[in-house]
């Protein structure tokens, strides 16, 4: 019987083949499973920072406008709902931005009345990060302030960044004045999720100033119902004799009531706009 030939520079080479392939396959494991997901964080840290501070610019030139109002101004800002990537490694990650009708029932309507007068105004701004790495955030705009959620926690965190919705002014004769400041959003219902940079646009359309007197009732849709009716107890606080009620209606409603034996004077102030999207 023949015996059988090794060559051992042949199976030195092989040897060392097989393990170049398995180091390789070891420092990209590495790669992927350390490195891919510590700079998609920063990544989606700074995207998120940046659409909060979008939609922040957005809020403060719509009230601004509100402010200084001029019938057919148009304000516009820049929305970039795509976060860095590594390529081949991992995809961008693509936010949200949509705008609920201005509706009854519908997220950020909200009807002001007393037994004279109902005043009504809708419509609610909100950026969905959709963050896989990152805490996954949103931020509404809605009854003119802004509210934050993170979502993954328990429990949920909402908090209010801005409360613009009402104010209490200095008292006249015993009167207690009261101001609000609503901006009713047209152009919903509407939803992108794009890859690509957009102005999203707001021009007013008109804005009409209502004048009421006596208790008055909030019915509000909206899920910050609850840090709603704690901001406004916060701006009554100091008032004596004037009382806040909430009542969850349990079909996506709230209202709340407020009631004080002293005159109550509102001026309620509702600006219209149209809001569109232009592709940058």
């Amino acid at each position: 019987m023949k015996g059988v030939l090794y060559e051992e520079e042949g199976v030195a080479s092989a040897v060392g083949a097989i393990l170049a392939i398995l180091i390789f396959i070891f420092l990209l494991s590495i790669y992927v499973t350390s490195y891919v997901p510590a700079e998609m964080t920063s990544y989606e840290e700074q995207y998120s920072s940046s659409l909060m501070d979008e939609i922040m610019q957005f809020a403060s030139s719509v009230n601004s406008m509100s402010v200084n109002y001029q019938q057919g101004e148009t304000v516009s800002v820049t929305f970039d709902l795509q976060s860095g990537y590594i390529p081949l490694f991992s995809s961008p990650t693509l936010g949200e931005l949509t705008l609920s009708g201005a509706t009854n029932r519908s997220n950020g309507f909200i009807e002001v009345n007393n037994t004279k007068m109902s005043v009504t105004s809708g419509g609610a701004l909100t950026v969905l990060t959709n963050n896989r790495y990152f805490v996954d955030e949103a931020v509404v705009y809605e009854f003119s302030s802004l509210y934050y959620e993170q979502y993954g926690s328990s429990p949920l965190i909402n908090s209010t960044l801005a409360f613009n919705l009402m104010q209490v002014n200095p008292p006249t004769n015993g009167t207690i004045n009261l101001s609000m400041d609503l901006v009713d959003m047209q152009g919903g219902t509407l939803s992108t999720s794009s890859g690509s940079p957009f102005d999203l646009t707001a021009t007013a359309l008109s804005k009409n100033i209502y004048k009421m007197d006596g208790n008055f009732t909030l019915t509000l849709s909206s899920s910050f119902g609850t840090q709603i009716f704690k901001s406004l107890q916060d701006r009554f606080s100091y008032l004596k004799g004037v009382a806040l009620s909430l009542v969850n209606e349990g079909n996506g409603s709230d209202e709340i009531f407020i009631r004080s034996p002293s005159t109550i004077s509102l001026t309620v102030s509702v600006l219209t706009v149209m809001i569109g999207l232009n592709g940058s």
